[in-house]
Formats: C-alpha cells, sequence, structure tokens
C-alpha cells in the first residue's frame, strides 16, 4: 500500500505537469515570444519529472534495489533551482542581468557540476535508508560536497527572494506590485518548509520527510494563478488606457474637421 508521502508526491506530480499544459497551452503555445510563461512551463515540467515523480518512485517501494534505482537517476533536480533562479529574473524584469552571459553561467553552471559528481561518485548521496515515510538519500560520511550543495540550494531561495522584494518595493505599478506580493509570499512556503526540514530539523535531531516538492507545488500555484488573475486585470487595464487615446484622436480630428 502507497504510504502518505509517496501519495503526496504523486499528487505534486499530476499537479505540476497539468498546470505545466495548461500554462503551456493557454500562454506560451500561440505566444512566441514569453519568456515568463516558457520559463514558467520548464519549472512545472522538471519539478515535475526530475523531482517529483522520481520522489514518489522511491517512496513507493520497500525494495532497497528498487528504491536505490530510483535514487540513482534523481540527479537533475539540481536544474530546477537554476529554472527557479531564471523565472525570477525574468519575473522581475531585470533585463540587465539577463543579457549578461556571465549570469547563465552562475545560474547553471553549478547546477551541472553537482549533477556530474551526482552521476559519477556518492560525494552528495550515498545508498538509500530506510525511514517510516518511505526510502530517503543517504548522507556520506564526509559530507563537503552535500554541504556545498545545499548552501548554494539555500542561497539560490534567498537569492530569489531578495530579488522579489526589490522588485515589490520599487514597483509603482499597482497590478504588477500585486502579483510580486503574491510571487514573493509563496517562495516564503518552500523556502520556510525546506529550512525546517532540511536544516533545523536534523541538527535538533528530528526526523522528517523531505517536503520541498509539495510546497514548491504550491508556490507554483500561486505563481499560475497571480500571472492568470493579474494578467488578465492589466490587459483590461491597457485596452482600456487605448479605448481612451484612441477616443481622444477621434475627438480632435472631428474637432479639426469642423474648424
Amino acid at each position: 500500500m502507497i504510504n502518505a508521502f509517496a501519495l503526496i508526491s504523486l499528487v505534486s506530480f499530476i499537479i505540476c505537469l497539468t498546470l505545466g499544459i495548461i500554462v503551456y497551452l493557454k500562454k506560451v503555445k500561440y505566444v512566441f515570444d514569453n519568456s515568463l510563461g516558457k520559463m514558467f512551463v520548464l519549472l512545472c515540467f522538471s519539478l515535475a519529472l526530475c523531482w517529483a515523480s522520481i520522489e514518489f518512485g522511491y517512496r513507493s517501494t520497500d525494495e532497497f534495489s528498487i528504491a536505490y534505482f530510483w535514487l540513482k537517476i534523481n540527479v537533475a533536480w539540481y536544474i530546477v533551482i537554476s529554472f527557479l533562479m531564471h523565472f525570477t529574473l525574468i519575473f522581475t524584469e531585470n533585463s540587465k542581468l539577463l543579457r549578461n552571459k556571465l549570469t547563465y553561467v552562475i545560474i547553471y553552471g553549478p547546477a551541472l557540476i553537482f549533477i556530474l559528481i551526482d552521476t559519477t561518485t556518492n560525494l552528495l548521496v550515498t545508498e538509500p535508508v530506510k525511514e517510516t515515510w518511505g526510502w530517503t538519500y543517504g548522507i556520506p560520511k564526509y559530507p563537503l560536497v552535500h554541504t556545498i550543495s545545499s548552501t548554494w540550494a539555500a542561497f539560490a531561495a534567498v537569492f530569489c527572494l531578495y530579488m522579489c522584494l526589490e522588485y515589490y518595493l520599487s514597483q509603482h505599478n499597482t497590478i504588477k506590485k500585486k502579483r510580486a506580493e503574491y510571487v514573493m509570499l509563496g517562495l516564503l512556503i518552500p523556502v520556510g518548509i525546506s529550512f525546517n526540514t532540511e536544516w533545523l530539523f536534523p541538527v535538533a535531531g528530528i526526523k522528517s520527510p523531505e517536503l520541498f516538492v509539495p510546497a514548491t507545488t504550491i508556490y507554483l500555484i500561486i505563481i499560475g494563478y497571480s500571472i492568470w488573475a493579474y494578467g488578465k486585470t492589466d490587459k483590461k487595464k491597457q485596452y482600456a488606457e487605448i479605448k481612451i487615446k484612441v477616443d481622444d484622436l477621434t475627438q480632435k480630428e472631428l474637432h479639426n474637421s469642423y474648424f
């Protein structure tokens, strides 16, 4: 029988995959230059396929060999963190950093290095360990590289929070400010939960399952809602402004024609 935490991973997989497909069909497929939508879809698909599905695989089995297989292919989750940073830069309209090629090296370089290390060595994780909530990864005896990767992920999360906060405080556009508020508050969910389950609880000697996947799924739902709801409002506002300008021009033309 599937345990509750494996079921949570499965539900997260289904939600992320569905959300990515919906946004692709509604926002990306028919709009070629939609970088925010494209990155959101990549974020949804990567979390679903590179993390949630694999987490479900090793949590739902009782066999060591099957859990070992799933954990060995669980090497691409680092790219989810990179996509999150990339999405944040696009969302906060940081065009200066996005035009700099070094930015992409900083965003994606560490993830690719960690994927290579995780694929070829046991420096990041070791053999699976059985817990009450299912199998989980083992931490190496000398966890230096594991600590570096965890620190990088934590720094990425703090960076995203900082960028969203800065964008929120600098915005004068009411709609963009409200959208930034949703994204920023949503990001606090995976950051806060991961801080507890990945750092605070282990330091205190408390064992707990990793909850980054469901927490980030909630974050993506909030992002999807904010972009969808306030995107429509923004378009209505733009349409109203254009209509006012057209009406003004029409009135001026009519006025000039009479005189």
